[in-house]
Order: structure tokens, then C-alpha cells, then sequence
């Protein structure tokens, strides 16, 4: 009996933009019915892959084979004709809608004179639903649906449309660590039915979980493919960076003087919940106290409400003695107080505009990027491109717009133009959701330097490695239900 052909096949796949080669001679088999992940950093040639893959662009050389038979895609429909289909690392639903209009949006079934039928697409979305193992309140406004409700909403919005092959880009970046798990028992789930997945990830704990193989790119060359039983942390990174893990060494015991002080703070989320009630604690010059505990019992909240991006219910914050939980956001900035959002793309950068624009945000109008209320430009190209370079970033130009970095360049830039304004603390959510390891390597590094130098980190992550790994003291947060409270002085 002969062998299957592989359910796609890359084969000899060259792809130049100028003169940058972004893939180089690539050719990986992937087997039906099988979870492939692909690994690599930022400019590994992971995206270029997929967008050939999904018909966005043509390659310069080279073939690809679907059921090892050659194909030359013209763009998203036809690759979706092809049963090949993409979900976002950003959610594409639309949050007013409900979870079934977003499902069949575009592909809605017809009764009669052209009317949708409402109670085919809800047989439909419940037969789908009960197929990947979920349970789903199609009726629910997609924007009161929980995270990882909405994440399979969108894996099941591309099988909705017929497609066999799921391209997953990071997905488990926009949910909290405990319902990875599920993510991941769906992503089996899919394997079992027959469904091809591929999987892109920079979080090697999962890969490790869930893919049978796992094939890494580097500088646009294919430089391994691994099979589950050769899987490991240390080899997976070898074959990523081209050496050996080195960990950033946290700074010791010591630390100085009460920079920040909060007292008997509460607070509520966006939607009114109260998440924090009488919490309390110092932080030192020369440390990093990280805030872990339950999940999504105010730590981002915390951090938000210091920087003064949301107000508080109770409470007093003071910087090096002085009552701020007055002052305006940009005051508290002024006073010393950095922030690293986990909302990368809505607070730490505009990412329309250009990469000069973010890094002197803030202080644009001040010496030595402005004098008389005139930009001074050749003080703050000089700038730009001596951080930058400073922290890594790639990039063609530093008129570039933000948005057209990857997400871990993305977030350089942001610590890059926090740490240039040289705060006394640093307020730090989620440093490295949906970052590559060199870029975690150096976020990491830039976090460890800061402390060292006498800088006091507030971080938040929902990586508990990170946490632990990074901080020089815990604060573990509890949940918090209606009246109840947590914290306790640190």
C-alpha cells in the first residue's frame, strides 16, 4: 500500500524583497492530520512562509504541493477554496455582533427570498461546536464573551468555512495561562478529527505539549525539523538562536530605599468589578517585585492605577515620599514612573505612527528633541537610531510605521523609549506575550540591568517561569468576589 502524499509540501521555496532573501531554498513535508509547529524568531521567514502559504504572496523559486499536487494560489478565497485557512493572533470577530453572526459572517445559509436562516446556522454552530468539544452560548455579544470563548470562536469561524488545514499564529497570546490547557486539548481534538494544524509558536512548553513535529527557521533557512521524541527545551533553542540558553541573572538580595508606596489600595476593573481592596506594599530601589497569586485579581489593574491610567477607589500611592495618586498620567511620568502596557498595540505604542514619533513620545516637545516649540528632527533622528540600534530593533528605516514591526521589535521599541527617559520605576505588564526568544533574551536582560542599576520593577506576568524567574520578591494576589478582599502589607 503506498504512502499518502504529505497534505502540503514545501518544496525548494525561495522568496527575496530586494536584497533581504527572506526564505532560502525551503523545504518542509506536512502530514495530514498531524499539529506541525514552526519556530523561529522575529525575521526567521515564518510569516512570508504562511502568507505564500495563504495565497498573499508568490514565490521566486521553488513549488507548492497540496495532496502532492502542485498549486499556484491567487490569494485567501482560493486558499480557503483549498481548505486552508488562517486565525489571527489579533481577534477579527466583531465585539458587537453575537458569537453566531460572527461565525457565519460572510457565509451566511439562505431560506427563502434570501432571508438568513437563523435556526440552519444555529443547528450549524452547535454541531461544530459540540465536534471541537466546546460548549458556546451563541446568543452571548462577542464582547461580553470570556477570552478563550472568542479564540474558539475564531478556530471555528475558519472550519465554519470549510478548511481542513489551521494556520494558529500564537494563539494562546491573548488568553490567560489557565485556559491554555483547553486551547490545547481543542488543537488535539482537531489532530483526531483529521484537521492539519500548524502552529505557530514562541512558547516552547506548548509546543513540546501538543506538536508531533516542529520545524525552526533561522535567517530564512529551514534549520531543523524535529520529531516529538527529540523535542527539548535546550534543542529547541539551540536550533532557534544558534546557542545554548543563557538566563538572565537576577540581581541579589540587597536593595536600597522605598521608592513607591501603596496603602490600603481598591480598585475596579474596567467593568466595574472590584478587584483590589486594601492592598499595600513598598517597593525598593534595586528590586523587582512581581505580583502573582490568582489570576485576574488586579494585578494589570495595579499597575494601571499607579501609572495613572485608571483611577482608584481608596488609597494612597507616594513616589519617593510625594503623594501622586492626584496627579495626571503624564505628571507621574514626569515624576519618574515608566510603564510597559500589556496592550502593546492601544497604550505602549501608535502604531501608525512612525518609529522616530514613538520613541520621543512624550517627550517631543521638550530639550533636546524641541526648542522654542519647534521639533529639533536631526536631534531626534540621531537619537532614534542610536537606541534602537541599542536595543536590537530590526528594521528598514526609522520612518517606518510601529505597526509594520513584528510584535517582539514592537516591543523593544516600547522599552526602549521607557527606559531612554531613565524613570526611578518601572511599571511592567506582560513584558513578553507574543515575543521570540532572542527578543524574551533581551527584554529580559534590559529588566535585570535596570534593577542592577538601582531602578525598582513593579512586574506583572501571566508566565509563572517569568515571574519567578525574574523577580527578587512576590507578592501573591487572591481573588477577589464582590465585597471580599486581598493583600496584606509587603
Amino acid at each position: 500500500m503506498s504512502t499518502p502524499p504529505p497534505r502540503i509540501a514545501f518544496c525548494g521555496i525561495t522568496r527575496a524583497f530586494g536584497s533581504h532573501v527572506a526564505n532560502d531554498d525551503i523545504s518542509i513535508a506536512i502530514a495530514r492530520g498531524s499539529v506541525h509547529a514552526f519556530l523561529g524568531g522575529n525575521g526567521a521567514g515564518k510569516s512570508t512562509l504562511m502568507r505564500m502559504l495563504q495565497g498573499l504572496e508568490r514565490p521566486d523559486g521553488g513549488q507548492i504541493l497540496l495532496d502532492g499536487a502542485p498549486v499556484s494560489l491567487s490569494g485567501a478565497h482560493d486558499a480557503i477554496a483549498r481548505g486552508i485557512g488562517m486565525v489571527h493572533q489579533e481577534f477579527s470577530t466583531i465585539p458587537e455582533l453575537s458569537l453566531l453572526d460572527n461565525l457565519i459572517l460572510g457565509h451566511e445559509p439562505r431560506a427563502r427570498l434570501g432571508r438568513v436562516d437563523r435556526a440552519r446556522a444555529l443547528h450549524e454552530a452547535e454541531a461544530l461546536a459540540a465536534m471541537a468539544g466546546m460548549e458556546v452560548d451563541w446568543s452571548m455579544p462577542t464582547a461580553h464573551a470570556p477570552l478563550h470563548v472568542r479564540q474558539g470562536v475564531e478556530i471555528l469561524r475558519v472550519l465554519y468555512r470549510g478548511a481542513d488545514v489551521l494556520i494558529l499564529d500564537e494563539p494562546s497570546a491573548v488568553l490567560p495561562r489557565e485556559q491554555i490547557a483547553g486551547l490545547l486539548r481543542l488543537m488535539r481534538r482537531l489532530r483526531d478529527e483529521g484537521r492539519t494544524l500548524i502552529f505557530i509558536s514562541h512558547k516552547l512548553d506548548e509546543v513540546m505539549a501538543v506538536a508531533d513535529r516542529a520545524s525552526i527557521l533561522r535567517d530564512g533557512r529551514h534549520v531543523a525539523t524535529l520529531e516529538r521524541a527529540d523535542m527539548s527545551h535546550d534543542a529547541l533553542v539551540r536550533h532557534m538562536t544558534g546557542r545554548p540558553p543563557v538566563p538572565a541573572r537576577v540581581p541579589g538580595a540587597q536593595r536600597g530605599e522605598v521608592v513607591l508606596s501603596v496603602r490600603d489600595l481598591s480598585l475596579r476593573d474596567r467593568r466595574g468589578t472590584r478587584r483590589v481592596d486594601g492592598l499595600s506594599f513598598d517597593l525598593h530601589a534595586g528590586e523587582i517585585l512581581g505580583l502573582g497569586g490568582v489570576p485576574g485579581a488586579g494585578q494589570d489593574e495595579v499597575l494601571r492605577c499607579v501609572a495613572g491610567l485608571c483611577p482608584c477607589d481608596g488609597g494612597q500611592i507616594a513616589l519617593r515620599g510625594r503623594a501622586v495618586e492626584r496627579l495626571s498620567t503624564r505628571a507621574r511620568r514626569r515624576a519618574g514612573i515608566g510603564y510597559l502596557s500589556a496592550e502593546r498595540a492601544g497604550e505602549s505604542l501608535c502604531l501608525d505612527a512612525s518609529l522616530r514619533d514613538n520613541v520621543v513620545a512624550g517627550r517631543h516637545d521638550a530639550m533636546p528633541f524641541a526648542a522654542w516649540g519647534l521639533r529639533r528632527d536631526a536631534a531626534i533622528t540621531g537619537h532614534t537610531r542610536a537606541l534602537l540600534d541599542r536595543f536590537g530593533v530590526r528594521r528598514a528605516t526609522d520612518l517606518l510605521a510601529s505597526g509594520r514591526l513584528s510584535g517582539g521589535n514592537q516591543q523593544r521599541v516600547a522599552m526602549a523609549r521607557e527606559l531612554d527617559a531613565r524613570p526611578c520605576v518601572l511599571l511592567v505588564a506582560q513584558p513578553t506575550r507574543g515575543v521570540d526568544l532572542e527578543g524574551i533574551d533581551v527584554i529580559h536582560h534590559r529588566i535585570v540591568e535596570f534593577a542592577a542599576a538601582g531602578g525598582a520593577v513593579l512586574l506583572v506576568s501571566e508566565e509563572e517561569d517569568e515571574l519567578r524567574t525574574l523577580s527578587t520578591r512576590l507578592l501573591a494576589l487572591g481573588a477577589v468576589v464582590t465585597d471580599g478582599g486581598i493583600g496584606g502589607h509587603a
